[in-house]
C-alpha cells in the first residue's frame, strides 16, 4: 500500500476489476499481499474521478472502524475533492444512518448505539438479581464472571442477525433438549423487558443493522443509502449475518456489490464471521452470475514469506474458496526466524533487540514494525517489557478499558465523593496513593503517626485508619497538622467536598470529573511526562490516551440524557468490566505496535514478530461459546451439521486459528519472527515449529541499546587492556556531551565526595545517649545502626503487637487472664492489618501470650515477689556514654532480692552463654547498681536479671532466661562497652560489612543501602 497520495501501479488482474461494467456484482480473491484493498480503494476513486458514480453513490464498506477510517482518508487523497458523504464506513456506520433517518422522518427519536460496555452493564446488574432459573452447571459463580455476560451478548446478536426473537430460541431449547438456550432466552426477554427503561431508543449493533435491513426492504433507505449503485466490500469473509443481510436487501434494490476477500485469513469467525460467505455470494446475496476475478501475484513480501503463509493456510478448509492460494511471489526473501528464551522476561528482551536491530541498522522506523500476541491479555504485559528495554511500543484497542488506572482512580475519586464507593480504610489509603493525591507509603506512613499523635494526645484511641476516613470526610479536619503529607491529603479531602457540592447543582459527570482533573494539578505533570522518552513517558501517554476516552464517553451520556444524574455514569464506569469503543482522538507516537491478529488487519509492516506461540496459547483449541454452547445454536439456526464430535469442534476451532496466525504472518513484508518461551513449564506451540531457523543470539553481538552500552563501556574503561580502555573512555565522552544517563563519571557511585566528613557529635565533651536495646546491633554493624538511626526502619507488625502486650503487662492489677484478654481487646482496634486473615493470625497468637503473661505473673506471685515498678526509665553515665533505657519489670523476689526482667514476643531465643552476655540485661544490672531506678535502693541484694520468653514452644507457658549477677569484672566489661560504642557513634565513619546485618524477623529490606566494596571500601 502507497503512504501518500497515489496509488502503486495495478498489475493486469488488478486492472481487470476496475474495467467492470456499470451495474455488474463481482466477486475478487485474493491471498494476502495481492493487493485487494489497493484494488478495492482504485475501484472507488476510479469511478468518482471518472465520473461514471457520483460520491454519493458508491461505498467502500470495511468490517472494523479503524480500517474504515484509514480507508476514507486514502480515498479522500486518492479522490482529490471534498465529498459530502463518508466514501468508506462500516455496515454498522450505514445502518445508524439508515435508522436514525427513517426515526427522523417519523417524527421518533432517533435511535442510540448500546455500547458493549454499557450492555455488559445491563446485563450483569441483571444476573445479579438472580429471576431465571439457570441450569445447575451456570450457577452464580458462573454467571458472575466477564465470560458468560460476553456469551449472552454474542447469544443476543447471533439470534437478532437472524431474525430469532426468545421465544424462538425456547422453543429450539426446549426442542433440542438445552436447558441454558431455554434460560437464556428467558432472561433475553427480560433483558428486553427492562432496556427500554435503562437506556431507551438504545440497540446494539446487531438490532440496529437488522432495523436498517428492514428499513431498506420497506423501500425506506434514506437519502444516503437509496442513491447507493455500488457498494465494494474489502474482507468480506468478515462480514457478519446482519451486514450480509443489509448487503442483501440494498442489492435487491439493484445496487451492485463487489466483494473482495480471503477465506484464509478471516479474523472474526468467534464473532459471527462466516469464511465461506464468499463461495456462497450468489446466494447469500441474491446476485445472479456475478464475475469472478482472482489476484495472482503477491507484491506485499517476498516467496520466503509466501511460501510461509501458503503452509499455514494449507492446513486449514477452503471454506469454498482455494483459488486464491496459488498466487504467487516474487523469488527470494529473509527466512523466517525463530527466537526461544527461558522466560518472558528474557523472551521479550531478544524480541526487544532484534527490533532495535531492524530500527537502528536497517532505518525501519519502529512505526514499521508489529508485535503480535494471540489475546488481548498479553498485549499490555509485552508493550511495557518492550518499553522496559528501550523499544517505544503503542498499543490498539478499545481506549477507556476500565481497568486502566487513570480513569479508574478518577472514577473512584468521584465515587466516594457521591457515595457510591464506601470511605473505608481500605478506599482512603487507595485514594491517598492513587494518580490524584499521590502520596507514596512513606507520606501515608506519616501522615496515619501524625493523625495517631494528635488522636493520643486527645485521650482518644480511634485506629490511624478511621481516622483517614475521619480526614478524607471532613475537610477541615486536617487544619490543625502541618506536614507536606497532610497537606496533599487535605487538598484531596477538599477536592471531595467540592464534588459533592457541585453534585448538589446538577452537574453532570464531565463537570464533576473535570472538578477533581484540575484540582490534581496533574496537567503540567504528565505533559512533561508525556513529551520525554521511555518507560514513564508511555505510560503517560496512556493515562492521557484513557482520560480523554474517559470524558469522551462522559460528555456522549451527558448529549443522551442532559437531565440524567451523574451518579448513573459513574456508577457504570465504576461497574464496567468490558471497555467501551472510543472515537476519542489517541496521542501519536513512534512505536512498534503490539496488538492482537485483529489489531494488524488491513495493514502491513516491514517487520512482525509472532510472539506467545505457546502450548495451549496459540492456537488454543478451547471450544467458544462453550457455556451456552453458542456453536451449536448458529449451526441449528442456519441449518448446517453440528459437529458429531468433540475432536470435529477442536477441528473447526483449528481452521480459526490457523486463520488468525496467517493473517498476522502476512502482514510482515521483509521480515517475519516467531518467538516462544521454552522452559521447565512451558512449551512453544506446534506453530513455532514452522520457521525455517533460529534467530541470531542477541547475546553474541555488541548491545544496541544504550543502557546495555553504557555498562559495557564502563567494564571495559576498568578491567580492559590500554586500547580498550582508551576506546572505552572516548565513547564515553561522546555519550555523555549527549547527556545520555550513567555515561558522566560524575553521575558514577563511589566517585563523589563525602558531603560531610564531620563526625556524627563533634564536642568530644559533649555526651552519647547509648540505647541498651541497640548497643548489640551496633556492636554487629556500626553500619546497619547508623542506616537505620537515620533513614529509620519499616515498622514491623511483630513489633506493633508486641508493644501492646508490652502495655498489658504493665497495666495489670492482678493475675487474671480475662482481665488481661478484655485490656487487649480494648486497644487491639488500635492495629492495621492488610488483610482479615492476618489479623485473625496475630490475635490468635497474641491471646496465647496473654495466657503467657498471665501464667509467670501468677507464678511469681506464688514465689512470693512483688513489683517494684514497671517501664521504669532510667539514665546513668558510663564514660561518654549516657546510658538511657526504659526497664519491663523490677520485681523483688521472696528473699528480698532485685531482679530485673525484660519482656520478650519474638520466637528466637539465645543460648546460656548468649545470654550472660546480653548487652541489654547487663546495662540494665548497671543500672541498679549505679541506684538511678527508681524505687530501689542500690543496697538490697540483686538476683541478676533475666530474658521473659511468652511465645509458647512445645508445653512449656513461658521461658525465663537468667542472666547472672554482674561480679565487678564483668560489671566492668560492660563499663567498657558502653564506652567503647559511645565513642564508635559519635565517629565520622561507620564500617560494616559488604552484606547486611539481618536478624531473624527482622525486615530484609531495613539497610536501605545498596552495599558493593567500591563505594563501601570493603
Amino acid at each position: 500500500m502507497s503512504a501518500v497520495p497515489g496509488l502503486p501501479p495495478l498489475d493486469p488482474d488488478q486492472r481487470a476489476v476496475l474495467d467492470l461494467p456499470d451495474g455488474a456484482s463481482a466477486v475478487v480473491l485474493g491471498a494476502p499481499g495481492t493487493g485487494r484493498t489497493t484494488t478495492a480503494v482504485a475501484l472507488v476513486a476510479d469511478r468518482v474521478r471518472s465520473g461514471r458514480l457520483a460520491p454519493e453513490e458508491v461505498l467502500l464498506l470495511a468490517p472494523r472502524r479503524t480500517q474504515a477510517s484509514r480507508l476514507r482518508d486514502r480515498l479522500l487523497l486518492e479522490v482529490g475533492r471534498p465529498v459530502s458523504a463518508p466514501l468508506a464506513r462500516t455496515a454498522a456506520s450505514l445502518a445508524f444512518d439508515i435508522a436514525r433517518r427513517e426515526a427522523v422522518e417519523d417524527g421518533r427519536e432517533a435511535p442510540v448505539l448500546l455500547s458493549g460496555g454499557e450492555q455488559d452493564r445491563v446485563i450483569g446488574q441483571l444476573l445479579a438479581e438472580g429471576e431465571v432459573a439457570w441450569p445447575e452447571r451456570l450457577g452464580a459463580e458462573v454467571r458472575e464472571t466477564r465470560v458468560f455476560r460476553g456469551e449472552l451478548r454474542e447469544l443476543f446478536a447471533r439470534c437478532t442477525e437472524r431474525d430469532v426473537d426468545w421465544t424462538e430460541l425456547a422453543a429450539l431449547g426446549e426442542q433440542r433438549g438445552r436447558p441454558e438456550w431455554v434460560a437464556a432466552a428467558a432472561f433475553w426477554r427480560e433483558y428486553l423487558e427492562v432496556l427500554p427503561a435503562v437506556a431507551p431508543d438504545a440497540f446494539d449493533s446487531a438490532e440496529l443493522v437488522a432495523l436498517a435491513t428492514a428499513a431498506v426492504l420497506r423501500d425506506r433507505p434514506g437519502e444516503l443509502a437509496g442513491r447507493l449503485r455500488l457498494v465494494v466490500v474489502d474482507d468480506m469473509q468478515d462480514l457478519g449475518e446482519s451486514a450480509v443481510g443489509l448487503l442483501a436487501a440494498l442489492a435487491s434494490r439493484g445496487c451492485a456489490v463487489v466483494a473482495l476477500g480471503d477465506p484464509d485469513v478471516a479474523a472474526d469467525t468467534f464473532r459471527g464471521g462466516e469464511p465461506d460467505l464468499l463461495g456462497r455470494f450468489e446466494q447469500r446475496l441474491g446476485i445472479e452470475a456475478p464475475a469472478r476475478f482472482l489476484l495472482r501475484t503477491v507484491h506485499r513480501h517476498p516467496g520466503s514469506i509466501r511460501r510461509f503463509v501458503s503452509g499455514v493456510t494449507e492446513r486449514i478448509g477452503t471454506a469454498l474458496g482455494g483459488p486464491q492460494r496459488t498466487a504467487t511471489a516474487r523469488p527470494g526473501g529473509a527466512p523466517v526466524l525463530a527466537i526461544e528464551a527461558d522466560g518472558p522476561g528474557a523472551l521479550a528482551a531478544r524480541i526487544a533487540h532484534l527490533l532495535r536491530d531492524r530500527h537502528l541498522e536497517h532505518d525501519v522506523p519502529f512505526a514499521r514494525q508489529a508485535v503480535v500476541v494471540r489475546s488481548n491479555a498479553l498485549v499490555e504485559p509485552l508493550a511495557r517489557a518492550l518499553e522496559i528495554a528501550g523499544v517505544p511500543a503503542v498499543t490498539a484497542g478499545a481506549a477507556a478499558d476500565a481497568g486502566e488506572r487513570a480513569p479508574r482512580a478518577l472514577v473512584q475519586v468521584v465515587a466516594v465523593a457521591l457515595g457510591l464507593l464506601p470511605l473505608t480504610p481500605a478506599t482512603a489509603e487507595g485514594l491517598l496513593t492513587g494518580p490524584f493525591c499521590g502520596l507514596d507509603r512513606l507520606a501515608l506512613r506519616r501522615l496515619r503517626l501524625a493523625l495517631r499523635v494528635e488522636e493520643l494526645g486527645g485521650g482518644g484511641a480511634r485506629s490511624s485508619g478511621e481516622l483517614l476516613v475521619e480526614a478524607l470526610a471532613e475537610p477541615g479536619r486536617l487544619a490543625t497538622i502541618d506536614v507536606p503529607a497532610v497537606r496533599r491529603a487535605s487538598r484531596l479531602a477538599t477536592t471531595l467536598q467540592a464534588v459533592r457540592d457541585l453534585d448538589a447543582t446538577g452537574a453532570s459527570a464531565e463537570e464533576l470529573l473535570w472538578a477533581v482533573w484540575d484540582s490534581s494539578g496533574l496537567a503540567p505533570v504528565w505533559r512533561e511526562r508525556a513529551l520525554g522518552a521511555g518507560l514513564v513517558a508511555a505510560e503517560a501517554n496512556r493515562d492521557l490516551d484513557d482520560l480523554v476516552a474517559l470524558f469522551a464517553a462522559a460528555a456522549r451520556a451527558a448529549e443522551r440524557g442532559p437531565t440524567d444524574p451523574a451518579a448513573g455514569f459513574v456508577a457504570g464506569r465504576l461497574e464496567a468490566d468490558v471497555a467501551d469503543d472510543s472515537l476519542a482522538p489517541r496521542g501519536l507516537r513512534d512505536g512498534v505496535l503490539v496488538t492482537t491478529p485483529v489489531g494488524v488487519a488491513g495493514q502491513e509492516y516491514d517487520t512482525v514478530v509472532l510472539a506467545g506461540l505457546q502450548d495451549g496459547v496459540w492456537p488454543n483449541l478451547r471450544p467458544r461459546g462453550s457455556l451456552l454452547g453458542l456453536g451449536e445454536l448458529v449451526a441449528e439456526l442456519d441449518g448446517r451439521a453440528v459437529p458429531a464430535s468433540p475432536v470435529d469442534e477442536r477441528k473447526a476451532v483449528l481452521s480459526d486459528e490457523l486463520r488468525l496466525f496467517a493473517l498476522a504472518a502476512s502482514r510482515a513484508t521483509d521480515v517475519l519472527v516467531l518467538a516462544a518461551v521454552a522452559n521447565d513449564d512451558e512449551a512453544p506451540s506446534v506453530l513455532f515449529g514452522l520457521a525455517d531457523g533460529p534467530a541470531p543470539d542477541a547475546a553474541a553481538t555488541a548491545p544496541n541499546a544504550l543502557r546495555p552500552l553504557v555498562g559495557l563501556l564502563r567494564r571495559s574503561a576498568v578491567v580492559g587492556d590500554d586500547a580498550e580502555r582508551s576506546e572505552a573512555a572516548a565513547a564515553l565522552a561522546r555519550l555523555a556531551r549527549a547527556e545520555v544517563p550513567g555515561a558522566a563519571p560524575t553521575a558514577w557511585w563511589g566517585l563523589a565526595p563525602a558531603s560531610c566528613d564531620e563526625p556524627l557529635v563533634a564536642d568530644p565533651e559533649q555526651p552519647v545517649r547509648v540505647s541498651p536495646s541497640k548497643l548489640e546491633r551496633f556492636e554487629e554493624s556500626p553500619l546497619d545502626w547508623f542506616l537505620e538511626r537515620v533513614a529509620g526502619g519499616e515498622p514491623l507488625l511483630a513489633g506493633a503487637v508486641g508493644t501492646m502486650l508490652h502495655w498489658v503487662m504493665e497495666t495489670a492489677t492482678a493475675p487474671d487472664e480475662a482481665m488481661l484478654l478484655a485490656a487487649l481487646e480494648g486497644r487491639w482496634r488500635e492495629l492495621d492489618f492488610e488483610a482479615d486473615w492476618i489479623a485473625d493470625r496475630e490475635r490468635r497468637l497474641a491471646d496465647r501470650m496473654i495466657g503467657s503473661i498471665a501464667r509467670y505473673l501468677r507464678d511469681v506471685g506464688a514465689e512470693g515477689a512483688t513489683l517494684l515498678g514497671g517501664e521504669t526509665r532510667f539514665e546513668f553515665p558510663v564514660g561518654r556514654a549516657l546510658a538511657t533505657g526504659t526497664i519491663d519489670r523490677v520485681e523483688r523476689d521472696g528473699d528480698g532480692r532485685i531482679r530485673v526482667v525484660d519482656l520478650k514476643t519474638g520466637s528466637t531465643r539465645p543460648t546460656g552463654p548468649e545470654t550472660a552476655r546480653h548487652a541489654q540485661l547487663g546495662v540494665y544490672q548497671l543500672a541498679v547498681r549505679a541506684g538511678v531506678v527508681p524505687g530501689v535502693d542500690p543496697a538490697a541484694p540483686s538476683a541478676g536479671a533475666a530474658l521473659l520468653y511468652v511465645r509458647q514452644k512445645g508445653k512449656e507457658p513461658y521461658a525465663l532466661l537468667a542472666q547472672p549477677v554482674l561480679d565487678d569484672d564483668a560489671a566492668g566489661a560492660f563499663r567498657e562497652r558502653l564506652t567503647a560504642a559511645a565513642e564508635g557513634m559519635a565517629a565520622a565513619a561507620f564500617p560494616g560489612p559488604i552484606e547486611p546485618v539481618v536478624r531473624f524477623g527482622a525486615s530484609p529490606f531495613r539497610p536501605m543501602l545498596l552495599r558493593v566494596p567500591e563505594v563501601c571500601g570493603g
